[in-house]
């Protein structure tokens, strides 16, 4: 063992060793992934495009509509910007470029990242990309112990060699053996088809349920087995492959013995029904912290610009003050330019972004909420100035009133959890910072679900409602009322409650634990 190696305590009394990856496999991991999703989006963009223009064209129309962005545009760039989430929850921790470089993502325990970690873990690139290429990533694998970005350090993972095939046992059954406790070595290797056989069950296991009981307690058996014989092989034959073998077999078995049920419907309703409803309520202080800062910015930008008319320079592009000069809004007609669905579609994109940015800024000890929240404060506040000095004000609430409530509100709920990431490094509750900072982040970031299923719907409303003038006042203000009261009933768990809760325990385990507890006795 060395530096670079996680020991994790085992119920059999072998330590589990796992070998972290350095900054090299993870950046040729990473460039493996990214040529792949970049080829995939040019060929999906390519090959759309020529569907869509109907020759030898892949330039946008001069004024695209709805089906150039769905069709084209959105699975192109879904392809791009999910592929390491899509895939890593559904290869469990890995990746196409992560097999080819024999690593894969593990929890501090050994164990299969759930779901929630992996998503913290690829919110966490907004920051890890920074500036360019990726540069606070590989400063921070460079930097620390283990090797780790701060996407890694959010979710509590880390990057570990994967090295259980047969190539490696093939080696191990040629190896050449010494003089000393020749018979031993031998008896050993002779067994090396049970750990075949136990480490292809694991590695079936780790992306199926076991087909009956019996299969599952025959993984705890091998777990078992595994584990006596890595013992002895690391005091008869401590730098051999054949410890290499065992070591990362026995990794796997860990790995699947100790992994979690999980049933996507389940996951979701006790998600909706209890986590997010306890991290509203663990986040009120927060919540009022944000939500105090951002009126208070409201405020400021409203009086200065009010004051100082000129001031509008620092927070609106020329075009927006010439058109309100005319008097007119810029919102004005917008739907005989963009289609609904178009806008929509850009103005969910970009109140996600900005939801991520404002809980990933936590991670500068909270200074870099409060100059998103501050920054977005201002805006509002002055836009709204300057609009009442052209008489325009009742204008602009009438369009915002309907997807606003919800809107704004989503920009201090996050805001409020990145503010308890940055609160979690500058007052850690835990042994460490670290540790302060994975707690705070996996578990504020449950609330960005939320905040991202309620977007959909403002970008809706904003769309198809805001901008259509065949809506009168007092529908819009029904509508943002409304969606507001439905934000609360889904923050307080309203929705789902009444339904049947109960506990799932993976076969595997429960049959480990009664084995484990039997011979105890």
């Amino acid at each position: 063992m060395n530096s670079s190696d996680l020991v994790v305590d085992s119920v059999t009394g072998v330590d589990v060793v796992l070998r972290l990856a350095g900054p090299g496999a993870r950046a040729y991991a990473f460039l493996i992934d990214w040529f792949i999703r970049a080829i995939l989006f040019v060929a999906w963009y390519v090959v759309a495009a020529l569907i869509y223009n109907g020759g030898w064209s892949f330039s946008a129309p001069f004024n695209p509509n709805a089906s150039w962005f769905v069709f084209v545009v959105t699975p192109a760039a879904t392809i791009y910007f999910l592929y390491h989430v899509v895939l890593e929850i559904a290869m469990h921790g890995r990746t196409p470029g992560k097999r080819m470089a024999g690593v894969h993502i593990i929890t501090r325990d050994g164990g299969v990242p759930g779901i929630g970690a992996l998503l913290t873990r690829n919110v966490f690139r907004l920051v890890d990309s920074l500036p360019i290429f990726y540069g606070v990533g590989l400063a921070t694998t460079m930097l620390t112990r283990d090797n780790i970005r701060v996407g890694d350090m959010a979710a509590g993972t880390l990057l570990a060699y994967d090295r259980a095939d047969v190539a490696l046992l093939e080696q191990v059954k040629t190896a050449s053996l010494s003089a000393h406790d020749e018979a031993l070595k031998v008896a050993l290797l002779q067994r090396s088809e049970l750990w075949k056989t136990a480490s292809v069950r694991a590695h079936r296991l780790a992306s199926e349920q076991a087909d009956d009981a019996t299969d599952a307690a025959r993984m705890a058996d091998d777990y078992r087995l595994l584990a006596h014989d890595l013992a002895r092989v690391r005091r008869l034959m401590p730098n051999t492959r054949t410890r290499e073998y065992l070591e990362a077999a026995y990794a796997r078995a860990h790995a699947t013995l100790h992994r979690g049920a999980w049933h996507p419907g389940y996951a979701l309703l006790t998600l909706f029904r209890d986590e997010i409803p306890a991290v509203a309520s663990w986040l009120k202080p927060h919540i009022i912290w944000a939500t105090s800062i951002f009126l208070l910015t409201v405020s400021a930008g409203y009086w200065m610009v009010h004051t100082y008319p000129d001031l509008i320079g620092l927070f609106a592009s020329p075009d927006l003050v010439a058109t309100v000069e005319r008097g007119q809004l810029w919102t004005d007609g917008i739907l005989n330019v963009v289609p609904s669905s178009v806008l929509s579609l850009q103005i969910l994109t970009n109140n996600i972004v900005v939801s991520l940015f404002a809980y990933c800024a936590g991670f500068l000890f909270g200074l870099g909420t409060l100059y998103i929240l501050g920054l977005n404060g201002l805006m509002l506040g002055a836009v709204f100035a300057f609009t009442g000095l052209y008489g325009l004000g009742d204008d602009l609430f009438r369009f915002i009133v309907a997807h606003g409530c919800v809107e704004i509100s989503v920009m201090c709920l996050s805001g409020a959890a990145g503010a308890a990431v940055g609160e979690a490094l500058i007052r850690p509750t835990h042994p460490s910072r670290m540790e302060s900072f994975r707690v705070a982040a996996l578990r504020s970031g449950k609330l960005l679900l939320a905040c991202v299923v309620l977007l959909i719907g403002s970008g809706i409303i904003e769309g198809y409602v805001s901008p259509n003038p065949r809506f009168p006042l007092w529908s819009r203000i029904v509508i943002g009322v409304v969606y507001w009261l439905f934000m609360l009933a889904l923050l307080r768990g309203w929705l789902f409650r009444g339904r049947r809760r109960h506990l799932d325990t993976p076969v595997a385990t429960q049959r480990f634990i009664l084995r484990q507890h039997g011979s105890l006795e």
